[in-house]
């Protein structure tokens, strides 16, 4: 165990001392790497800001339900009853048509005209209505929600408008797609730079290689030190992402504060995501890994002894 141990402390040595020889290679390739983390992990922070953003949005959409106009307390009472053993509400409360009279003519004592008209008018044209709470803020539970509430007798019409959060969803879920497919080449292009980084090492150290398997070093002993290079260009270049993301974020907050107080908002992107960055330090260096075992896997059994 000990000597197993011995094996990996010493290849790391001889790993980090290569680098610092090579000092500005070494940050060119971690500089390679951040910058193709750090942009979809700009991408998803916004879109997933976005969604949640989305998301209030949602829980404040509400199921406007209106009463026939010659409904009784009876059978308001009674729709009241129903709405309230409906688990998929959580919460409703009912505006009588007196009120919503009186706040109809209230909003309209501004506007000379049309309060006139509303003056001449010689009955409250108003229905009673409920206005609810859905647990769920899926557009189709939504939907479903009120489809069953039209059906409550005594219910005119159930209003409910749900095209701009289907709309919005499905843009999101495009968004989504593409920071996948951008991650996935971006991705593919790390490996080829890894790749070629590690076999131009291979390469001037060949001398190294064949010596080594003179005497008797099996491949995977010969693997271990680019396959650990790989491994910290992948942990340098994915600390180098979160740093460059905390950057960028923290400049574009800055920049649009004076638009959300205009507003009166305060849209701002999160400074620290440590799922985030976990996440991409993670793949950086699984990718480094990646990356520096296929090369090194292929470079090597291509190395014979004269």
């Amino acid at each position: 165990m000990n000597n197993w141990l011995n094996q990996h402390r010493q290849a790391i040595k001889l790993v980090l001392s290569r680098m610092r020889s090579n000092k500005l290679p070494t940050f060119m390739i971690c500089l390679v790497i951040a910058v193709a983390m750090c942009v979809p992990g700009l991408f998803y922070l916004g879109v997933d800001h976005l969604s949640k953003f989305t998301n209030h949005i949602q829980n404040e959409t509400e199921i406007s339900l209106f009463l026939k106009l010659d409904a009784d307390k009876d059978a308001v009472s009674d729709i009241d009853a129903v709405l309230a053993k409906n688990n998929a509400i959580k919460q409703f409360h009912l505006v009588t048509k007196a009120q919503a009279w009186k706040e109809l003519k209230s909003k309209t004592e501004i506007n000379n005209a049309t309060d006139s008209k509303i003056s001449e008018l010689d009955k409250n044209p108003l229905p009673d209505a409920f206005f609810i709470q859905a647990k769920s803020a899926e557009p189709e539970a939504l939907e479903s929600l009120k489809n069953e509430l039209e059906k409550i007798p005594g219910v005119e019409h159930a209003l409910l408008n749900t095209d701009w959060a289907k709309r919005l969803s499905a843009l999101l879920s495009l968004g989504k797609k593409i920071i996948l497919f951008i991650t996935v080449l971006l991705a593919l292009a790390l490996l080829v730079v890894i790749g070629n980084t590690i076999r131009m090492q291979i390469l001037t150290q060949k001398d190294e290689v064949v010596v080594s398997k003179l005497i008797g070093a099996t491949n995977s002993f010969i693997r271990m030190p680019f396959l650990y290079a790989g491994i910290i260009y992948g942990l340098l270049g994915g600390l180098l992402a979160t740093i460059m993301l905390v950057l960028v974020v923290k400049l574009f907050n800055l920049s649009v504060s004076d638009l959300s107080n205009l507003y009166s908002s305060d849209f701002s992107l999160p400074l620290i995501n440590g799922q985030l960055f976990l996440g991409i330090i993670s793949f950086a260096i699984f990718i480094g890994w990646l990356g520096s075992y296929l090369a090194v896997s292929r470079s090597i059994a291509s190395i014979k002894i004269d």
